[in-house]
């Protein structure tokens, strides 16, 4: 429900990346994962078993009503929480929905003009050790489309997101040797009191039929309420990035990602200080080719 423009980049935000591409770790591990700070959990890579990109085996529904220029849609899904390639070791139940309203300017399909907003809500219970913890989010937004592929053709798209429990933080770095365990292990703080948001706003405009101009701002709080002590870590992106489309459904993204991160409250000659300086910038390719 959300269309073919949504992939104007080649990097996801950061936003999304971390709060919402999950990954699935072994609810019964060999062994207890190590304990982290404030109440985390260090879990090694090879525990990890991959991301979901959003497929989670399930049932959905969904339908959509016009009136006139205005048009109502909605889908729900009751589903597993876990990946096909993860069986059931993460086959604990998940609960989505999400409503939208458009009003249609004109043409059809992904490509058609219109401004749209919609809500969305997602629940799930991961497991870990025979428990299972509470994991939320939600957010909205809106988008406005118009002359996709027509010169001067433009777009506009914010989205807030927010979650409770199970909120990731990545490793800083790949496991090598003399490298201190929580540099390369993911710290996972699966209770409920755990919080995370950030929003992303970002427009395009058709400088040809083929050629797009995309601007993008990406901003992540993550764990504000561990801020005290020094957990909390707030991700800023600014990703510039022309496109050439080649027909509707294929084309050449290139982008470059002004990236930096804040770790408030901590000390300045800490790992966290140390790791947050050296986040650098990021250049990327890739082609879409769609039939």
């Amino acid at each position: 429900m959300n269309g073919y423009m949504a992939y104007n980049y080649v990097v996801f935000p950061t936003v999304i990346n971390q709060l919402m591409l999950q990954p699935f770790y072994a609810s019964q591990p060999s062994r207890p994962y190590a304990v982290g700070p404030s109440g985390s959990v260090l879990v090694p890579g090879n525990e990890s078993l991959g991301v979901n990109a959003f497929r989670y085996p399930g049932v959905q529904v969904f339908d959509w009503k016009n009136w006139g220029h205005w048009q109502f849609a909605y889908g729900a899904m009751v589903g597993m929480f876990g990946s096909v390639s993860a069986g059931n070791q993460s086959s604990s139940p998940l609960y989505a929905a999400r409503v939208q309203e458009s009003y249609i300017f004109g043409g059809h399909g992904p490509f058609r003009s219109d401004l749209t907003g919609w809500l969305w809500y997602q629940y799930a219970q991961p497991d870990y050790l025979g428990h299972s913890y509470a994991m939320q989010r939600e957010g909205l937004g809106f988008q406005y489309l118009q002359g996709y592929m027509h010169p001067w053709g433009r777009q506009l798209k914010f989205e807030y997101m927010r979650g409770n429990g199970w909120i990731d933080a990545p490793s800083a770095f790949s496991q090598q040797l003399g490298l201190q365990p929580a540099l390369y292990q993911t710290q996972l703080y699966p209770n409920v009191n755990n919080s995370a948001s950030g929003y992303y706003v970002e427009g395009g405009l058709f400088l040809t039929k083929h050629i797009e101009a995309s601007i993008r701002y990406d901003y992540y709080d993550r764990l504000p309420n561990l801020a005290s002590v020094g957990q909390q870590r707030i991700f800023k992106t600014w990703a510039l990035a022309l496109q050439y489309h080649i027909t509707p459904i294929t084309k050449i993204m290139a982008g470059y990602y002004f990236r930096t991160v804040d770790a408030p409250h901590v000390a300045s000659n800490s790992p966290g200080a140390a790791v947050s300086k050296v986040v650098d910038n990021e250049f990327a390719m890739q082609a879409m080719i769609s039939f």
